[in-house]
């Protein structure tokens, strides 16, 4: 399952956790508060989860989205400036054997 995780955390403690957090559960860091991931939907469930745990657990004027994106309107995504390798995160680059 293809998403994106995007946050603006306050908190240089949080956002230092969460990111940590993301990186461990496999996503891949895009843009300093944006990750983008392809797991399974167990995996996207936890990670959604564990984040709104984390935002309940501390006032705050944060926010945390997880958001769903199919894999057609990923590579329709226009990526203006530093390129992104989604390739590496979707693993769908081909590999031939000879």
């Amino acid at each position: 399952m293809l998403f994106f995780v995007m946050y603006d955390i306050e908190s240089n403690k949080v956002r230092y956790n969460v990111v940590k957090y993301l990186d461990r559960m496999g996503c891949y860091r895009i843009q300093k508060s944006i990750f983008l991931a392809d797991l399974s939907i167990d995996r996207y469930e936890k990670i959604k989860t564990d984040l709104a745990e984390i935002q309940s657990l501390y006032d705050n004027h944060d926010s945390i989205i997880v958001c769903p994106v199919s894999s057609d309107l990923l590579r329709s995504m226009k990526i203006i400036g530093q390129n992104i390798n989604l390739d590496i995160i979707t693993h769908s680059k081909n590999t031939l054997f000879f």
